[in-house]
């Protein structure tokens, strides 16, 4: 009796070689031992297809394979294509029908070519802006011509191409996209990973400006949006920010930047950061005051100040978190317009939108408290998720981070505006006002910086110990006692700044100087005369004398023209006429 085969499932496509032969052969191998059309083999693939669930059809072309091969089991195994690698449409079905009609298939591999090559220069231009459907008939329209010039005549109606073959190849537009849209393009760039959570606390500032979208009224009853400087710490994504409401026709400006940083840094909760990611924007160019202390505070290789991309928001962190704060704190707010400045959101038609109900100051206010609520909301997305700003602070509090508090007056030195003064009755003059410092010495000429913080007192530098604040002076009354010891303090004061000017001027000796000078001058020597008026007869006039002591080789040069002796000798004899005549 003929062995049962083993029962099983049909699997038509993923068994490999031989385990495929083998389980058709146990399909089949019943049915193969009866006749070929006959009543015995049809009850045989029908009790196979009822066990192992083949269906009929595909096991009479098993057979049919097999007994044409003369019984070979290899003929039950898949069989493969031999066009697999060939081609099988060139330009598209339509055309290569019509083309083969009447011209020499050898064409078909360069016209295949040539609609290749007018595909990707479609994409990759203008054409790309309006579809697929651009981009087909541009290249049916130049393929029309190339086949113009190749004496190639065919029906209007043969010339096409399939909009699965135009689109297979739009990935081209971006060569226009970069050629003529470069933010997009730049939104599109690969980019790297970057992890935040190996920085700490203040390691990284992030800083931009932003337009706050929603209406406040000025003083003068005027509408205009508000501006905010953000400073964002990377490691805990907490923004230290400041409000502006400026003027009409007026941006921020580096004054506004110097002061929400100073600002910052002063703030026990913040401190001075070790490096900044700033914008592009001029307003940011004054933070270049700061290099130098930014360095002390990085190593040699850390660049202090970096730069961002411009027009690349992908590049800027801070983008990610001005849109979030748009999300949950501004557009909660009362006069909020919406980001699109062409399309103001109101609340009736044709009505300008409503501004803020209360004054700037109440809308910095609410501003600041909307978003130290949400500095407490979990984080969504990111490598700080599920986090809160404020647990990060914490977790880099916990690990031993503490800000780094630089003295007031040294950073006040770096963002002010300096001039030179000269001490007039130890006070200094700035902007109208009258200051003082207990080391101003009458006469002297001092560098003054007025510090761009609000309130700062003016700084005065000593070369000698270095830059310190200014009092503003003050009146007193005639009769009141206080400015009596003012005045006595003023006096000590003033007299401890000299001695302190003649303990670091040190001592000469005058008295040795004069002697020097006294004993060099004294060892001077003599000179000859050219001649010894004693020695010469009374009678003898002086350009007598002169021209004796020439001819017996003198000491002066011989210099004197004869013309400027015989005035000379003129000169004698007149005057002795004149004392005969008047004796």
């Amino acid at each position: 009796m003929r062995s049962e085969p083993t029962s099983g499932t049909y699997q038509p496509s993923d068994s490999p070689g031989v385990a495929l032969i083998q389980f058709r052969w146990r399909v089949v191998q019943e049915a193969l031992e009866t006749k070929p059309r006959s009543f015995e083999r049809g009850v045989e693939l029908r009790r196979a297809f009822r066990k192992w669930g083949v269906p009929i059809r595909t096991m009479q072309r098993w057979i049919t394979k097999f007994e044409a091969t003369g019984g070979d089991i290899n003929s039950l195994n898949r069989s493969s294509r031999n066009d697999l690698a060939s081609r099988r449409v060139w330009v598209s079905r339509t055309f290569d029908r019509e083309f083969l009609k009447a011209f020499d298939p050898a064409l078909l591999p360069s016209l295949q070519a040539k609609v290749d090559q007018l595909i990707r220069a479609a994409w990759s231009s203008p054409a790309q802006r309006a579809g697929w459907k651009q981009v087909r008939r541009e290249v049916v329209t130049a393929f029309q011509r190339h086949l113009h010039n190749m004496r190639i005549h065919m029906p209007e109606a043969a010339i096409t191409i399939s909009q699965r073959r135009v689109r297979e190849a739009r990935y081209f537009r971006i060569v226009d996209v970069r050629a003529h849209d470069r933010k997009t393009y730049d939104d599109q760039l690969p980019r790297i990973r970057r992890s935040n959570e190996v920085l700490v606390a203040m390691q990284q500032i992030v800083m931009d400006v932003k337009v706050v979208d929603c209406a406040v009224t000025r003083a003068d009853g005027s509408v205009a949006w508000p501006r905010m400087i953000a400073f964002m710490d990377t490691a805990t994504q907490r923004v230290f920010r400041r409000f502006f409401l400026l003027e009409p026709s007026q941006s921020i400006r580096q004054e506004h930047v110097a002061v929400t940083f100073l600002e910052m840094a002063s703030d026990p909760m913040w401190g001075f950061p070790q490096q900044l990611y700033r914008d592009n924007g001029s307003e940011f160019f004054i933070l270049d005051m700061i290099r130098g202390a930014l360095a002390e505070l990085q190593d040699q290789n850390i660049r202090t100040i970096i730069n961002a991309r411009p027009y690349s928001a992908a590049s800027k962190p801070i983008e990610s978190k001005f849109a979030s704060l748009d999300r949950f704190v501004f557009s909660q707010m009362a006069g909020w317009t919406g980001g699109d400045r062409m399309r103001n959101k109101t609340a009736h038609l044709g009505q300008p939108p409503a501004p803020y109900p209360g004054s700037f100051e109440e809308f910095a206010q609410e501003a600041d408290d909307r978003m130290r609520v949400f500095e407490n909301e979990p984080i969504s997305t990111g490598p700080f998720a599920g986090k809160t700003p404020q647990k990060l602070l914490r977790e880099n509090i916990d690990r031993g981070w503490r800000p780094l508090l630089v003295p007031v007056d040294r950073i006040d030195a770096a963002f002010c505006t300096r001039d030179t003064r000269r001490v007039s009755r130890g006070k200094l003059k700035i902007a109208g006002a009258i200051y003082r410092h207990p080391n101003l010495v009458n006469g002297r000429t001092l560098t003054v910086a007025r510090p761009w913080r609000r309130g700062a007192s003016p700084l005065v530098l000593f070369p000698e110990t270095g830059w310190a604040p200014l009092e503003l002076d003050t009146l007193f009354a005639p009769d009141d006692y206080a400015g009596v010891q003012a005045s006595d303090r003023r006096r000590r004061e003033h007299d401890a700044a000299v001695r302190q000017l003649k303990k670091s001027a040190g001592h000469i000796d005058l008295q040795k100087n004069h002697r020097d000078r006294l004993a060099a001058a004294s060892q001077a020597s003599l000179v000859e005369p050219i001649f010894d008026k004693a020695a010469l007869p009374n009678e003898a006039s002086l350009g007598q004398a002169i021209r004796v002591q020439l001819d017996q080789g003198g000491a002066c040069e011989r210099n004197d023209s004869p013309r400027d002796l015989s005035d000379t000798e003129e000169l004698e004899h007149y005057l002795a006429t004149r004392r005969r005549a008047t004796r």
